[in-house]
């Protein structure tokens, strides 16, 4: 059986140049290529060059797909279009979802770069034991010059400063409900949201946790940060 070779006019290719346009991506970031799928039959490829999105074009036939990477909701979508014109319109569809992945920052992933390297997590022995409220009173105090001290060691701006605060406020008041261990990991959380915010080095986000360790020491047992690797 011959291979049935139904790949873009140059007529169509110029149009998706411009759907690229249209969506503000810049089409020397793409490359063509042949696929070969089902009874020997070729289509058209359109990669972008992270090697992870790309449009594989429907011959438009009775029952044939195209291929969007991504797609509206989901990494990978199959599309049935009838025609040309419905395929354009996939199309557009498909390079307004890659403009928005290729713009949007993935949260998590930047979150893991400023959690602290610990030499492990906390404690099997710790126990889950409710905090008193002498105990909360203190940690609020405690946390309160920790405030001061982590303004100062960082010379951090006003608006920096009192986000800051409103972090360990916000774990001055969970100390008054939450138990020990499931409250040292709440710890934890804000240590790491708030190196982030605050765009901490290594080095700084290390110094950080050993602030906050050290502060808290009397209330609750805190791994110890890593020292940051030798570069």
């Amino acid at each position: 059986m011959f291979e049935r070779k139904l790949t873009l006019l140059r007529a169509q290719k110029k149009r998706v140049y411009e759907i690229l346009r249209e969506a503000s991506l810049e089409p020397a970031e793409f490359s063509w290529s042949n696929e070969r799928v089902v009874d020997k039959l070729v289509v058209s490829k359109l990669k972008h060059r992270d090697g992870q999105h790309y449009f594989q074009f429907s011959s438009c036939e009775i029952n044939a797909w195209c291929i969007a990477c991504p797609g509206l909701y989901r990494t990978m979508e199959y599309r049935y279009p009838k025609s040309w014109e419905e395929q354009e319109d996939i199309l557009r569809q498909w390079a307004a979802s890659l403009r928005s992945e290729l713009d949007t920052e993935d949260p998590w992933q930047e979150l893991a770069k400023y959690r602290p390297a610990l030499d492990g997590g906390l404690s099997a022995e710790v126990i889950n034991e409710p905090i008193s409220a002498d105990e909360a009173d203190q940690i609020a105090q405690v946390l309160v010059r920790l405030g001061d001290e982590m303004t100062r060691e960082f010379s951090l701006n006003a608006e920096q400063s009192l986000a800051v605060r409103a972090k360990l406020d916000y774990l001055a008041q969970a100390s008054r409900h939450q138990r020990s261990r499931d409250w040292a990991y709440m710890v934890l959380g804000a240590c790491t949201t708030t190196a982030m915010a605050l765009s901490l080095t290594e080095e700084q986000t290390a110094t950080w946790w050993e602030m906050i360790s050290r502060a808290l020491s009397a209330f609750v047992q805190l791994p110890p940060a890593k020292a940051p690797a030798a570069r």
